[in-house]
């Protein structure tokens, strides 16, 4: 059952002040802990995530051209005079990329 005493629920929820200058005694104590990666670690990582990330610029660029043109296929149609010397491109794009 919860308590009512209000002297005794005081006393749990007050705490201890800590100075700014103790507080930040202790983070940096905390920072010389950690572990941090040397340099060539760092550029190993930043050069892995630049190639992931523009991998994925792409991808999503390819399929952003394409979903482009075949929304022009189906506002145009397909049997309009630009489609037919586009498609051929089409072909040959996709038949290198396979």
């Amino acid at each position: 059952m919860a308590d009512n005493n209000p002297k005794k629920n005081a006393s749990a929820k007050a705490k201890p002040k800590r100075s700014v200058g103790r507080w930040f005694k202790e983070r940096f104590s905390e920072l010389k802990k950690v572990s941090w990666p040397t340099f060539p670690e760092v550029m190993k990582t930043l050069g892995i995530v630049l190639l992931v990330v523009l991998a994925f610029f792409v991808v999503f660029f390819l399929f952003d051209l394409a979903l482009g043109e075949l929304y022009k296929l189906l506002v145009t149609g397909i049997e309009s005079e630009t489609t037919a010397a586009f498609l051929p491109k089409v072909f040959s794009l996709f038949t290198r990329l396979i």
